[in-house]
């Protein structure tokens, strides 16, 4: 059963600015609630689920802020499978069957029967 929510998050610098969409599981284990992103591996907590994604926007910012002040933002996407054109400055997630084949945390997830799945789109500025 999938329930609607989702992360809306948006990262502008000057006039570079990038919309993608992003699939997010939200469980609880131990009373704690996550919200975790197989196509970026982060993951936030918290005692709630409002916690949960609260916390999970916080580590995404921190993601693009930290890999774009390093620039490498587009190497860290390609080594967590994303299809790269630095030239055109497009980006697109892995695909389904791909982290299901790579990502052992979310073969795991996507076994559990109180995991479940949103889609949102969240907003990253690539320099």
């Amino acid at each position: 059963m999938q329930k609607p929510t989702g992360v809306k998050a948006t990262f502008e610098r000057g006039n570079h600015r990038l919309d993608i969409e992003l699939n997010i599981l939200i469980f609880e284990e131990d009373n704690i609630h996550y919200v975790y992103s197989p196509a970026l591996d982060l993951t936030g907590y918290g005692n709630s689920e409002i916690e949960a994604m609260s916390s999970f926007e916080v580590m995404l910012a921190e993601f693009v802020h930290y890999t774009e002040n390093k620039k490498t933002v587009y190497k860290e996407l390609e080594r967590l499978g994303w299809t790269v054109n630095v030239k055109k400055k497009r980006v697109h997630p892995p695909h389904e069957d791909q982290l299901l084949e790579d990502n052992e945390i979310y073969r795991d997830l996507k076994n559990h029967p109180n995991v479940y799945t949103s889609s949102t789109t969240v907003g990253l500025a690539l320099a």
